[in-house]
């Protein structure tokens, strides 16, 4: 009689401890919550350690790119102030007002002039440093003369003169030029590139 009450009473345990679902017995759930813990850690290291110590632009209430400062120096600091001396003097035509910003003529890829039996290649990537904000749309809208100008900087140029650090150094005042010549007056500041590889 006592094991007919003791198996009366481990069935109607088994009941209740099936009605009670465990979250982490569902593998989905689980899952679930494991992706959208990583995307969540992914998202904040990103924008709050990766992008700033890159020095990548955010974007303002507007939606616009506003630059952040690069340097880790104190304003009082020489080398600071000369960077300063040199965007307020006109180094590049620049009038200092305002944050600048960095417009993407996207990647171009060139043959280099030389031998034709084996060509060589350049991939490049340049950004162009606009004294404000507001001349990126003008970038954008310029973007076919931009590359145009600089692919016509390249048309000349052997891997040899571009794998010295004089020959990048005045390819890349030369491009300064003839960018500026197709963009407004003290728009841009500085010629950048994100990539240059010859093969």
């Amino acid at each position: 009689m006592a094991d007919k009450q003791k198996d009366g009473d481990q069935e109607k345990a088994a009941p209740k401890a099936k009605a009670k679902p465990n979250l982490l017995e569902n593998k989905a759930i689980v899952l679930g919550v494991i992706v959208i813990a990583q995307a969540a850690v992914a998202i904040g290291l990103t924008q709050f350690f990766i992008v700033p110590k890159l020095g990548v632009g955010t974007a303002d209430a507007g939606g616009h790119a506003v630059a952040e400062a690069h340097g880790d120096k104190a304003p009082g600091d020489a080398k600071h102030d000369k960077k300063e001396e040199k965007k307020e003097g006109g180094g590049h035509g620049a009038e200092g007002a305002g944050a600048t910003t960095l417009a993407d003529l996207q990647e171009i890829v060139v043959t280099l002039a030389g031998d034709s039996a084996r060509p060589r290649y350049l991939r490049l990537g340049i950004s162009l440093e606009m004294s404000d904000a507001a001349y990126v749309a003008e970038v954008e809208a310029r973007r076919p003369q931009l590359r145009d100008a600089v692919i016509m900087a390249l048309s000349d140029k052997t891997a040899a003169m571009l794998g010295t650090p004089d020959g990048k150094k005045r390819l890349r005042e030369e491009i300064h030029r003839r960018a500026e010549e197709k963009l407004p007056e003290g728009a841009l500041l500085n010629v950048y590139f994100s990539d240059l590889v010859v093969q």
